[in-house]
């Protein structure tokens, strides 16, 4: 459904939505550090991939189940919306195996502007003012936070184009969940989402023969850990954050990952702030805080 089609957008709803989105980001933050853990044991981004989209669509079905009138439905949307929530993660870890993690941080969150630029095409309307000056400040404030320009690039073509991809699932993904949410639900979207792209990743890793190290009991806790609090919980939460804020409002609203990840490497992980990503972080709050303007109510734009 378009959104001038959609009635006026409350400040209370819009303030609901940003409050889910900004949960999902700090549990994606939290979730990536324990993925680390699990890459350093040796588990491939693959392999978790396949088990963090095996749990979450398993426990968003018995959610389904549960609630009683389940029916299954599958579409173009919903198979691009599957492969783009199996493939967003996949192009980021190769773009960040290929190039600096900055220019890959940098590249994916890209993928707000890209939003904002279908919905202005998709309306035939150009975006606010203050739609532009929220995906300004985001972009610059997430590549002060990832140290953008402090490090030696490393670019080559295919890490390049892989961080392109990442952007461009981003993107989709939320693009798609704006567009279903509303006739699917948050967790039937989620469910037939992370569904489809289980199969995938099957598909990709039953050829390359079995590899139980992502089943042993030592890992068990931290794979239940990505699978359901960063990724059936955060993604259903931004798919519902998105119905009440839009595609456009809701992708700004995901940059707060970057911001939350740096602090909780701060917190955690005793890794030091620098002056640059603190004034990055002031920016994407900055950004994140005009989404709750009264201009930005106005479903027009």
């Amino acid at each position: 459904m378009g959104m001038g089609l959609m009635a006026v957008r409350s400040p209370k709803r819009v303030g609901l939505g940003l409050l889910a989105i900004t949960i999902a980001a700090a549990l994606w933050a939290i979730a990536a550090i324990v993925a680390r853990q699990l890459f350093d044991a040796g588990v491939t981004p693959f392999q978790l991939a396949w088990g963090r989209s095996a749990i979450a669509a398993v426990g968003l079905g018995a959610v389904s189940l549960g609630r009683g009138g389940f029916r299954w439905r599958i579409d173009g949307r919903v198979l691009a919306l599957g492969l783009s929530l199996g493939l967003v993660t996949a192009s980021y870890y190769v773009a960040i195996a290929r190039i600096s993690v900055s220019a890959a941080v940098v590249i994916q969150y890209m993928a707000p502007a890209l939003v904002v630029l279908w919905t202005a095409f998709r309306n035939r309307k150009r975006p606010s003012l203050a739609v532009g000056m929220a995906v300004l400040l985001a972009l610059l404030g997430v590549a002060m936070i990832s140290g953008l320009g402090d490090q030696d690039l490393r670019l080559d073509s295919i890490g390049l184009m892989a961080a392109g991809l990442s952007a461009l699932f981003f993107s989709s993904y939320t693009l798609l969940s704006e567009s279903l949410v509303h006739q699917l639900g948050a967790t039937g979207v989620m469910f037939r989402g992370f569904f489809i792209s289980s199969l995938f990743w099957l598909a990709y890793l039953v050829p390359q023969g079995p590899s139980m190290l992502l089943f042993q009991p030592a890992h068990f806790p931290s794979l239940l850990f990505v699978g359901i609090a960063g990724t059936l919980v955060p993604f259903s939460l931004m798919c519902w954050g998105i119905q009440q804020m839009s595609a456009e409002r809701g992708a700004i609203a995901a940059t707060l990952e970057p911001v939350l990840a740096a602090l909780f490497a701060w917190l955690w992980l005793n890794q030091s702030l620098s002056l640059t990503q603190i004034l990055g972080s002031v920016l994407v709050l900055m950004a994140v805080t005009a989404l709750q303007s009264r201009k930005l109510t106005n479903p027009q734009i």
